[in-house]
């Protein structure tokens, strides 16, 4: 997405830059929250539950839930 967007800008055609990679910014915004959020809830569990099966099972559900608003961000952004 990178290397074609860059291709494009430097042979003095922006506006077709951001068509090529723009439209995966829903997507990449929702992945890197998750990359952030996800470790911070298992912090935040760890001091708060003993029960290693309960915070396990909870940043798992954590994770489904980002699995699927990446899925649902990438639909959107497939379709337009």
């Amino acid at each position: 997405m990178i290397a074609r967007g860059v291709a494009q800008v430097n042979s003095g055609h922006q506006q077709p830059a951001y068509v090529v990679g723009g439209f995966l910014k829903p997507v990449h915004g929702v992945s890197l929250h998750g990359i952030l959020v996800l470790p911070l809830l298992a912090w935040l569990l760890a001091r708060a539950d003993p029960s290693e099966r309960r915070r396990t099972r909870t940043v798992a559900l954590g994770a489904a839930g980002y699995a699927l608003a990446i899925a649902g961000a990438l639909a959107l952004s497939l379709l337009g």
